[in-house]
């Protein structure tokens, strides 16, 4: 029998490769949505990707770019790095696993009593359970199979804790001391991929301190320098400076010697190494301001130290000034996305306590525990007017071997107690085997329990997510502050206000009302009974009768008396997306501690009076560790044929014209075109400006520089003085929106006068481009002038003045907004817009509104020679509910292409003769536009106003018998939450029902006659015919 040192290998060695296998028949065949398009652009192209840059990441994804050539995609060749990764992660894990249970089963007097054969049969359980838990885990699956850091990140966060139990078992040997080193080393290398790689190093300090409680104090260097190197988690801008300050002592005293304790010299030495192999892993952030220095094409807050005069010279003096480190501080410190520390934002929560620890969609930890392995995923939450409610629509069932699984926010919804239940029975398990170890070897014991402590609960603690029920603490003091003094203004005048509401408290109480009168509403729909009704009656009036309400209602009192409008607090929003990701360590040790608890299910089943059932049991575990979360995942889980964001690139980059402005909104509109056009090379001419960045300085500056180049009325100078909206400069007039209408209104007349002038005049080809120029400025000052009105916003954000100046400088460049962004940041420019295709066009010197304008021919065309929609409806990709969210884009289209097609319709039916050429007209306009509709319904079949636009067009064609088979087929498809949609389907059928079963009439025009008998032509009715 082989030894076992080699067995374990073994066993691991068949998680990975399982692992191996699954991640690539799933991996995603190019790139994904979120921020996969921007890595891999950035690995193409040595780019700067956002804040803290992942520096590691991009240089290990542009070696395997080159590396493997022969894989044609190169997306394809960055997501193999996160599948080979996840299953070295695996593989560790299991090894992890195996390790520590035999570390523990050596304390276990029991453990004498079984064979070799057995205990390999244990052991073996533990690393395969866990391997197999964690490879078909929901999450640790997702991040495994696309362009992402998290697989790298997570392979180096488990090397570096199953190291720290091997040092455990070696601590005693020679070169035990090298294995410390090589953590320090990995640790913060990793750092370059995620500071993740940075959370398991306390788990190994704490099993330092209580391996060898008696060297503690000798190795007060090591708690020292430790404690220091780790500021690049609370103090990262100033981790080089420690890092080299300790460098510096260290080294003078390891050579000083001034104290002759061995022990602590061998500390110091060893710290030493820390600082030196700390900083050298570390050294991968280098690549930042270097890169940045020579302006890549993606080069994210522009993070170069200044080491130049204005003439260009180096001058390396330079980066010994502070304030040429700021731009690289800013950026490996996140300033973009806000300037407070995240540990003292975490001490003030920004969320129900409840629904970060229990279950809440986009965040709740105990939730996604759940769904790691289970098919009872936590679902969604619809928030309007500030109050969040469990629809149907957002919370479908999950379908598996014929069973429809619930999901979590369906069957407990907001209530605590069968959360906190399910909370107590998953975590409940982690903590029994946490004490066994503990028992039997309190080291190993304290360890793992540090380890999961630091991935769940220490994560909850330090990121903090928000539910849509707390304000932001300055927010929230700042309403106090405010509030207090109108109290007691208010209470001067009589009011009785007992005492300022809470802000957080008081966006609870009506949550709890305005939840309360919707479950009665419903109730009262479905005919609940009078009893339950009543017991909601009373605890509505609970809510409204209680002390925080009333005072509140005083204080609405007071403010509408004097002609004003209390302000309610206004809370932060809800997590944008699901955020489970963050939580992918605590997922990961929570597989290794199941898998752990597994091998001592059969190690007390083997030590016991049931020595028999030992190896089924063994084998029944590993097969259900198999199986349920394979069988759970695995349909969402597999992207083999998920080509859609390559797609949606492709066609919206596409719908733009030659050298098109291209205006986006977020992450999902902009990353897979940074990938189409830097990796693929599609539609180079095209420049995409985000607006989310477009409100920072340096991503504006960069469109000064970076082909293609844009013109901007600002200099880099006046970007920072008169551009870009900040603290410090919000009392500059052009920040005002009243400064630009002022503006408008003296230059529109100027405007019209010259254009009237010139207008209809023989004009040279200079005149006639000047003639352009004026229309152009008047349509945007006119467009912008109503979108003030509309707004009311006193302020001018950076991304306003962006949108306006490059619409008004760049003559010579279409501009186009993207359907995904939001018409409150088109600054009136809709007005004179026309959607073609996927984007906005800004039809320049008409000065004829273009509200709602749709050219569907052009649409048309595009659909049927230009887009792509490879895997939509033909059942070779899953489309999860976030991207049919977006893609919901194209179902716009097709609906619009109908409408127009009804238009046209009744504009032929209402022109007489109404004759068999134009019944046949609207025949083929009626199905030309159902074949896009049809499309629709291939692509979204359960998408029910492609059904109801599909009925639409035929009741105006008058094929009665078409539209009824349609509304049915809807029926029949679309599910049975989406009541809206189905009430409109059904409502429509009622219509059709009341049409003639006759086909069009058509009018035959009486047969010409003799011009002296027009009179009597005229006179005569055309004679009328059924179609045939």
């Amino acid at each position: 029998m082989l030894k076992e040192k080699w067995m374990k290998h073994i066993f691991a060695g068949i998680a990975a490769l399982v692992a191996l296998i699954v991640y690539v028949l799933t991996m995603a065949p190019t790139v994904s949505f979120w921020d996969c398009g921007e890595f891999v652009a950035c690995a193409n192209t040595l780019g700067i990707p956002h804040p803290p840059g992942t520096p590691f990441f991009v240089f290990l994804a542009r070696a395997v770019i080159v590396l493997l050539p022969f894989v044609g995609e190169i997306a394809k060749r960055v997501n193999y790095i996160s599948v080979v990764s996840s299953a070295a992660t695996v593989y560790v894990t299991a090894l992890f696993a195996w390790e520590l249970l035999a570390t523990v089963l050596k304390t276990d007097a029991l453990a004498e009593k079984i064979s070799a054969k057995v205990r390999t049969v244990v052991l073996a359980t533990a690393a395969l359970v866990a391997g197999f838990l964690l490879t078909f885990s929901d999450t640790f699956w997702f991040n495994a199979v696309e362009a992402e850091v998290y697989g790298i990140a997570m392979f180096i966060l488990m090397l570096v804790s199953y190291l720290g139990l091997v040092w455990y078992n070696k601590r005693n040997e020679a070169y035990s001391d090298r294995i410390l080193i090589f953590i320090c080393y990995i640790a913060f290398l990793g750092v370059g991929a995620h500071l993740y790689t940075m959370l398991t190093v306390p788990a190994v300090f704490a099993l330092l301190l209580v391996a060898e409680p008696k060297k503690i104090v000798e190795r007060i260097p090591i708690w020292i320098t430790g404690t220091l190197l780790c500021s690049v988690i609370y103090m990262v801008s100033a981790f080089i400076e420690i890092s080299f300050v300790c460098l510096i002592a260290l080294s003078i005293l390891c050579l000083a010697k001034p104290i002759k304790n061995k022990g602590v010299q061998r500390s110091m030495r060893l710290s030493l190494a820390f600082a030196f192999f700390a900083l050298i892993g570390y050294s991968t952030h280098l690549y930042i301001p270097i890169r940045s220095e020579l302006n890549p094409i993606i080069d994210e807050n522009d993070p170069e130290i200044n080491i130049r005069d204005e003439q260009g010279n180096l001058q390396l003096g330079n980066l010994f000034k502070d304030e040429n480190w700021v731009a690289f501080n800013n950026f490996i410190e996140r300033k973009q996305y806000g300037s407070e520390s995240m540990i003292s934002r975490a001490f003030y929560r920004r969320s129900r306590l409840s629904h970060q620890f229990l279950s809440f969609p986009h965040m709740g930890y105990g939730g996604y525990q759940m769904a790691q392995y289970l098919p009872y995923k936590v679902g969604d939450v619809n928030y309007a007017n500030g109050i969040y409610t469990f629809d149907a629509a957002d919370n479908q069932p999950v379908e598996r071997l014929g069973i429809k699984f619930p999901t979590q926010m369906s069957f407990m919804g907001d209530a605590t107690l069968p959360q906190f239940m399910m909370f107590l029975l998953f975590n409940g398990l982690l903590v029994m085997v946490c004490v066994f170890v503990w028992k039997r070897n309190r080291n190993v014991g304290v360890f793992v329990s540090v380890l999961y402590a630091l991935c769940s609960l220490g994560l909850l603690f330090y990121i903090n997510f928000a539910d849509g029920t707390r304000m932001e603490q300055r927010e929230h003091d700042y309403w106090v502050s405010v509030m207090s003094r109108n109290v007691s203004d208010l209470n001067a005048r009589g009011m009785g206000i007992t005492a300022l509401p809470d802000p957080n408290e008081l966006i609870d109480m009506r949550q709890n009302i305005e939840y309360t009168k919707i479950r009665m509403e419903t109730l009262k729909a479905h005919g609940a009974p009078d009893a339950r009704l009543a017991e909601l009656q009373r605890e509505l009036d609970g809510y409204t009768n209680s002390a925080i309400w009333q005072n509140w209602q005083k204080i609405e009192s007071g403010f509408a008396q004097v002609g004003g409008r209390a302000p309610f607090p206004d809370a932060v929003h809800l997590e944008v997306r699901e955020r489970d990701y963050f939580y992918t360590p605590a997922f990961i040790f929570m597989s290794m501690i199941y898998g752990i608890g597994a091998g001592i299910l059969v190690f007390l089943a083997a030590t016991s009076s049931f020595a028999a059932f030992a190896n089924p049991v063994a084998a029944l575990l590993v097969a259900v560790s198999f199986l349920v979360p394979c069988v759970s995942n695995y349909k969402e889980h597999d992207r083999s044929g998920l080509w859609v964001p390559w797609d949606y690139a492709y066609n919206l980059l596409n719908s733009c014209r030659p050298n098109a402005i291209l205006f986006t909104n977020g992450d999902n509109d902009t990353f897979p075109l940074w990938f189409a056009q830097e990796v693929a090379g599609i539609r180079k001419d095209v420049r995409v400006v985000n607006l989310s960045l477009g409100n920072t300085d340096w991503y504006i500056k960069q469109m000064l520089d970076n082909e293609p180049i844009l013109k901007l009325s600002y200099d880099k100078a006046a970007i920072d003085r008169d551009m870009v909206l900040d603290n410090s400069s919000a009392s500059n007039p052009n920040h005002q929106v009243s400064t630009w209408v002022k503006n408008a209104q003296r230059l529109m007349p100027q405007l019209k006068n010259r254009i009237d002038a010139m207008e209809g005049q023989q004009l040279s080809a200079a005149d006639s481009a000047k003639l352009m120029q004026f229309k152009v400025h008047y349509q945007v000052w006119d467009a912008f002038t109503e979108w003030a009105a509309r707004t009311r916003s006193g302020m001018m954000l950076t991304q306003h003045k962006l949108v306006i100046d490059l619409a008004l400088q760049n003559m010579d460049k279409p501009i186009e907004i993207s359907t995904t962004v939001g018409t409150s940041n088109f600054m009136g420019l809709e007005k004179y817009m026309v959607q073609e295709g996927m984007v906005y066009n800004f039809v320049k010197g008409d000065l004829n509104p273009k509200r709602n304008a749709f050219d569907a021919k052009f649409t048309a065309d595009l659909i049927d020679s230009v887009f792509k929609f490879r895997g939509l409806g033909d059942g070779t990709a899953y489309i999860n509910e976030e991207t049919s969210r977006l893609l919901s884009g194209y179902v716009s289209l097709y609906l619009q292409i109908s409408f127009d097609a009804r238009d046209k319709i009744s504009k032929i039916r209402n022109e007489h003769p109404f004759t068999a050429e134009k019944k046949a007209q609207v025949d083929s306009i009626a199905a030309a536009a159902v074949k896009y509709l049809e499309l629709g319904i291939k692509q979204f079949p359960s998408e029910w106003r492609n059904y109801w636009a599909a009925a639409f067009v035929y009741e105006a064609a008058g094929q009665k018998i078409n539209a009824q088979e349609v509304l049915n087929r809807g029926l029949n498809s679309v599910p049975a939450y989406e009541e809206g949609g189905r009430a409109r389907l059904l409502m429509s059928g009622r219509q059709i029902e009341n049409m003639s079963d006759e086909p069009l009439k058509v009018e035959e025009p009486a047969p010409a006659e003799p011009a002296d008998s027009a009179e009597k032509d005229s006179a005569k009715e055309p004679a009328v015919v059924a179609a045939k």
